[in-house]
This record gives structure tokens, sequence and C-alpha cells, in this order.
């Protein structure tokens, strides 16, 4: 039985997967040097991100890393929708309502239940040998998902997937923040959100202190690193210029 340890070695490879997001560039659905980084750590021959609303059967969105393009024509996207919402294997978040572990055709299908089922059609028409899907959270009917694809025998690991299920936060973290970047919400940290809040509520930086553990002079400097941010120079600056647009943060 496979043995399901993760080392020093590997945790350090996962948080350079993680640092890349500083490079995203414009227009990306989703940084390709995290999804380069990503593929140094879990080799795959193609790494894709994608955006789809199923009820409507197209996809919006698309950030692929591959070293082959499959080169996909209108046939296999109609053959990838009218298998969709039969098979599991497709629509797992969507029919279980777990839009957070991380899930392989293996879980589903043997290599050769895959191979000689109607599940299996756009794996084999495409090569694809093995697959790991990685859930991020739905938003407005909108499926987003991280897809690693193997064309050769090898399949992926349950060590693979345990790399991936924890990474999977960060990762969804690196996309909401690209989202809020295009939304033009500041971008600031969790901690400094969660002061932040605080501090729109009435709190005082005494009470900001108490509820949060820390020293008043903590979350005075916490408020000096957000003003900066936010080039302004006042509590109140500070919440009018950041709520307005963060509601859907």
């Amino acid at each position: 039985m496979e043995q399901l340890t993760v080392t020093e070695r590997d945790l350090r490879r996962m948080l350079d997967v993680v640092d890349h997001h500083r490079w995203g560039g414009a227009g990306e659905e989703f940084p390709r040097e995290v999804l380069r980084a990503l593929r140094e750590l879990i080799p795959a021959d193609d790494i894709t991100f994608q955006v789809s609303r199923p009820q409507d059967r197209v996809f919006i969105g698309l950030e692929e890393l591959t070293g082959s393009p499959p080169g996909l024509d209108d046939d296999c996207d109609e053959l990838f929708w009218q298998l969709y919402w039969r098979h599991k294997i497709c629509s797992r978040p969507q029919q279980t309502g777990d839009h957070e572990s991380v899930w392989m055709m293996s879980d589903y299908l043997s290599a050769r239940q895959l191979a000689n089922s109607e599940a299996g059609l756009w794996e084999r028409m495409n090569g694809v040998r093995s697959e790991i899907a990685v859930p991020f959270p739905e938003h407005d009917g909108e499926d987003r998902r991280m897809l690693l694809f193997r064309t050769t025998a090898q399949a992926f690991s349950e060590r693979e997937r345990l790399m991936l299920q924890l990474l999977r936060p960060h990762l969804v973290d690196i996309r909401r923040d690209l989202e809020r970047r295009r939304a033009g919400i500041p971008d600031l940290t969790s901690r400094q959100w969660e002061l932040l809040r605080l501090v729109a509520a009435g709190h005082s930086n005494t009470q900001i202190a108490r509820r949060l553990f820390v020293a008043e002079g903590t979350v005075r400097k916490h408020l000096e690193n957000i003003y900066e941010r936010l080039g302004v120079n006042s509590r109140t600056a500070a919440v009018a210029t950041a709520f307005p647009l963060a509601d859907t943060a």
C-alpha cells in the first residue's frame, strides 16, 4: 500500500508553487507561473484551469499549460457536454455538492473500464491516460476547476493527490486575488481585511487588540500598512475606500 507522507522537501516545493502567484500576467485566468511551478512539483503533460457554465454548456475561461496542444474541435466540446451530466467523473461537484475534494478518474473507473466506457471516450480521443481534478468554489453557476492530465501509463498517485489537496486552499486564494485585482478591490491580506472589518464595525484599537489577541502596537502597525496600501491616512478613509469595492470579495 502506498505510503502517504509529505517530506520537508515537498513542503518547500509546495510553498514555491504558491509563491509564484505574484508573477501573474494581465489577462490570465490563472497565473501561468503557478501552473509551471505546479508542473515541476507534479509532472503532467497538460495542466488546465477552466471556467465553465455547465447549465449553458459553454466554456467561458481557460488557461492551459501543455507540451502538445490537443487541438480540440467543436465536436469534441459537444461530446464533453453530452457526457458531463451523465457521469460523476465529469460533474462530481454538482452531483455531490463537494467542491473541496480532489478526485481522479480512477476513483470511479479502472483503466480497463475507462478504455471501454462511454465516460472515457473524450479521454481516448485526446490520448489521456490519467486525470486528476482540483475543484474550486462555485460562483453564480460557474464551475471552476484545475485539471492535470497524463498521456503516459503512469497514473497520478495518492501522494500527488494529497499534495494537491494541501495546495488547494492556496490555489483558491490565488484565483480570488486575481479576481479582486480585476475588480479593482484593494490587495489586502486576510488579516488586514479582518482588522479593517472590525474598524468598520466601530471597534477601537484596544478592542481590536483584545479580539485578535495581539498588542495595540500590532494593530497600529497593521493600520499603517493598510493606509499605505490604500493610499489613505485615516480609519474613515480606509473603510470608505475598501468596502464599497469589497462587497463581492
